[in-house]
């Protein structure tokens, strides 16, 4: 079966995957994933593309290290939870950012 796709495409197509995947938006995650997939280099970029790769990588390393984290603290209370996906961490992490800005809220309608 032939493939559909140009090597550099498959790549777009991962990187994007992997991008979304840890929760960065769409829109950026597809103008970096073509970025990166083209290995484009930076002084081919605009500074507003330069911006947009390192923020995004940011977030990825960012949220990729607090799922090691998580992995590792939930590790410590048995082999039950390390069952437990990225999903559900996704889940716990914005029901936490959700609580969080609800009593951020009600403590600046406080005052």
């Amino acid at each position: 079966m032939e493939d559909r796709f140009s090597p550099t495409q498959q790549q777009e197509q991962s990187y994007r995957a992997e991008l979304v995947k840890w929760g960065i938006e769409l829109e950026k995650a597809i103008q970096v994933a073509r970025i990166l997939a083209l290995n484009i280099p930076n002084e081919s970029l605009t500074v507003s593309e330069v911006a947009l790769v390192e923020e995004v990588c940011k977030q990825w390393f960012e949220k990729r290290k607090q799922w090691e984290q998580f992995q590792q603290v939930m590790a410590q209370y048995g082999p039950s939870l390390d069952q437990l996906s990225w999903e559900d961490y996704q889940t716990a992490t914005q029901r936490h950012e959700k609580d969080s800005s609800a009593t951020f809220d009600s403590d600046e309608k406080g005052h």
